[in-house]
């Protein structure tokens, strides 16, 4: 999910770094460890031998060799998935609402990948707006799958090598519990990567009505934490981490376009919704009396 950074850009950034960087070393000789190895960094950027943009991407190369994916995953609760039993028109309306250019599509619950989809092959499919996506399985690209142990460094050679930009992650129980792109890995070492879409959407999970001082717009991905600190409350302590898990938790049910529910002085009215997954809600907040 998430914008592409074009192949052969991808080495040539890790390219430039390494070989400032061994302009450096040779003028100071090999360091013994890697703490020597970064007083040699953080000197040579004091020194001008490498700028500040250099240094902070060898600093990224040197964090992706000590982690794991299960570190740096996108969390199970926040994949935006497509479920098998949505029509192309449903589909099409996640991709113009996330705006990611590769989705999973599942079945059942997000542990059963049917495939990856990506979002230029659904665009030919426009005019067969009622036919499902598990009836088009020519579209579907078979999903990658690797343990939440995998280290990062380990899985960027993999994404380079093989050519794939997306893979799914399974806990030691063989459930997924998240999703990695290459995007994510670069991230590390280049800082955000944001395309046009990103911008838009991960930065206004919150939209407030223009036209009303107590109605927004709410990412049903929102986190928890995020919609009580911007609305500066306290929501029930349920073991959900988004706000979607708690609407529907409160319904007992996967909900309909336009019910409603009220949580504390809340009221939530789904705007979105395709099969298993609430996209977008309505939020109206209470006034209080003074």
């Amino acid at each position: 999910m998430g914008s592409d950074l074009p192949s052969a850009a991808q080495p040539t950034l890790l390219n430039r770094a390494r070989e400032r960087l061994m302009r450096a070393l040779k003028r100071r000789g090999s360091p013994a460890t890697q703490s020597e190895l970064a007083k040699v960094i953080e000197q040579a950027s004091q020194d001008d031998i490498i700028n500040e943009d250099t240094e902070d991407m060898i600093r990224g190369v040197f964090e992706i060799t000590n982690r794991r994916i299960g570190d740096i995953m996108i969390p199970r609760s926040q994949i935006v998935a497509i479920d098998s039993e949505c029509t192309i028109a449903e589909a099409i309306d996640v991709v113009k609402e996330y705006g990611h250019s590769r989705y999973p599509v599942t079945y059942e619950d997000k542990d059963h990948i049917l495939g990856i989809v990506m979002a230029k092959d659904l665009l030919p499919l426009a005019n067969c707006h009622d036919k499902k996506i598990a009836e088009c399985k020519d579209i579907l690209r078979k999903p990658v799958v690797v343990p939440e142990s995998k280290r990062v460094d380990t899985m960027l050679k993999d994404f380079q090598k093989n050519r794939f930009h997306m893979a799914m992650v399974i806990d030691e129980y063989g459930g997924i519990c998240g999703l990695v792109t290459i995007e994510d890995i670069l991230e590390l070492i280049v800082g955000d990567i944001n395309d046009e879409y990103e911008t838009e959407v991960t930065s206004n999970n919150i939209v407030k009505n223009p036209n009303s001082a107590n109605v927004y717009t709410v990412n049903g991905q929102t986190p928890i934490e995020e919609f009580e600190e911007y609305f500066k409350t306290k929501l029930p302590d349920i073991d959900v981490d988004t706000v979607a898990g708690l609407v529907v938790h409160s319904f007992g049910h996967i909900p309909h376009k336009d019910e409603t529910t009220t949580i504390n002085e809340f009221s939530f009215k789904v705007l979105s919704i395709t099969s298993h997954q609430v996209h977008s809600l309505l939020v109206t907040v209470s006034k209080t009396e003074d």
